[in-house]
C-alpha cells in the first residue's frame, strides 16, 4: 500500500560547505509514470518537484519501483546544465524515508543522444550530481535505473529536484543556522527556529509567547556575508484557511552584527516576500517581528523561512 503524509512536518537536511551555481529556470517538468491515490484525491506528480515542500513530492505509479520510468525537464530556453541536486526519496522523516524506496542510480539522456549514469548515496539529504561536462541543453530526461529498496513500500520517491550552471553565486544562503526568542512547546521540536532556515517553505517556526510581537529570530549566517536580498513567508503558508487562523507578522526589523538595522512592511499575503537590502556585511541577523496580525482561531505566530541572499 502506497501512504504519504500531507502536512507540514519538522525536518532539517544538510547542504554542502561551498556549494555555488546559479539555479536554472524550469519551464516544465513531467513524468511517464504518476501514483494518483483517486480515494484521498491526491496526485503526486512531477510538478511536486519543484514546490520547496517537503510534504509533497513526485511518486511513480507503477506498484514497483518504476525503473526505467522518466521524468523530462524542459528548461526556459537553452541553457549550460552543469550541476542537479537531488532529494532522492520521501524526506518527510527518517521512517518514511526507510519505508519507502529510494534513489540509487539515474541516468541522464540529452538530445544530442548522449547520456551519463550518476549513482546516489543511501543518505536523507540532498545530494549533488555533477556533468562530466557543462551541457548545452533545452531539455533532459531522468530515469530510474536502480534504487534502494523501502523496508515496507515498493514504490519510489523524489521530494524535489534543482538545476544548476557552473558559475555564480547561489540564489539564497545556504547552511545558516537559527536560534529564537522562544519555541512552541513540543516533544519532538516541531516547530524549532532551525525550521525557518531549512529550505522548505512548509515547515514552520512558531513562538511560544503570546501572539508574537515583539519575538525574533537569530541567523547565524555561516561566517561573515555581503548581503543584497532578504526573503521572508510569514503565517501558516500551507493553505489559505490556516493562513488566516493563524498570526501573521506586518512588520520585520532585521539587525545585522555590523550594528545597522533595516525595517520593512510585511504584505498580509501568502508566498516568499523578497525585499532589495541596502548592502551590508554581516555574520549574524536579528530578526524581530512586530505589527501582528491576528488569526481567526489560533495566537499563533508562524514563521515558514527566513532567507539572505549574497
Amino acid at each position: 500500500m502506497k501512504r504519504f503524509l500531507s502536512l507540514s512536518i519538522a525536518l532539517v537536511f544538510a547542504l554542502p560547505a561551498g556549494a555555488s551555481a546559479k539555479r536554472l529556470d524550469v519551464k516544465e517538468i513531467t513524468s511517464n509514470s504518476v501514483l494518483t491515490d483517486a480515494e484521498k484525491g491526491i496526485v503526486y506528480g512531477a510538478d511536486n518537484m519543484l514546490d520547496e515542500q517537503v510534504a509533497t513530492m513526485w511518486v511513480e505509479g507503477e506498484g514497483s519501483a518504476g525503473l526505467g520510468k522518466y521524468i523530462e525537464v524542459q528548461f526556459d530556453g537553452d541553457v549550460e546544465l552543469a550541476k542537479i541536486r537531488i532529494w532522492g526519496g520521501c524526506f518527510i522523516d527518517q521512517e518514511f524515508f526507510e519505508r519507502h524506496n529510494r534513489l540509487a542510480q539515474i541516468e541522464l539522456k540529452f538530445t544530442d543522444f548522449t547520456s551519463q549514469k550518476f549513482d546516489i548515496n543511501d543518505e536523507m539529504t540532498p545530494q549533488w550530481l555533477e556533468l562530466e561536462e557543462p551541457k548545452s541543453v533545452d531539455k533532459v530526461k531522468i530515469y530510474l535505473r536502480r534504487v534502494h529498496e523501502g523496508n515496507t513500500w515498493n514504490d519510489t520517491a523524489i521530494s524535489q529536484i534543482q538545476f544548476f550552471d557552473k558559475g555564480g553565486p547561489t540564489e539564497w544562503i545556504e547552511g545558516m543556522s537559527a536560534t529564537a526568542s522562544s519555541e512552541y512547546p513540543d516533544e519532538n521540536n516541531a516547530y524549532g527556529a532551525h525550521l525557518a532556515v531549512d529550505g522548505w517553505l512548509d515547515t514552520h517556526w512558531v513562538e511560544g509567547a503570546a501572539s508574537g510581537d515583539g519575538e525574533f529570530i537569530d541567523v547565524d549566517l555561516g561566517g561573515s556575508k555581503s548581503l543584497s536580498k532578504f526573503a521572508i513567508t510569514t503565517g501558516f503558508d500551507t493553505t489559505d484557511g490556516l493562513f488566516q487562523g493563524n498570526n501573521r507578522a506586518g512588520k520585520v526589523t532585521l539587525a545585522f552584527s555590523d550594528g545597522s538595522t533595516q525595517k520593512f512592511d510585511l504584505a498580509d499575503s501568502r508566498g516568499l516576500q523578497v525585499f532589495d537590502l541596502k548592502p551590508v556585511t554581516a555574520s549574524k541577523v536579528k530578526v524581530t517581528f512586530s505589527g501582528i496580525r491576528k488569526g481567526k482561531t489560533t495566537d499563533d505566530l508562524y514563521i515558514g523561512e527566513v532567507r539572505f541572499a549574497p
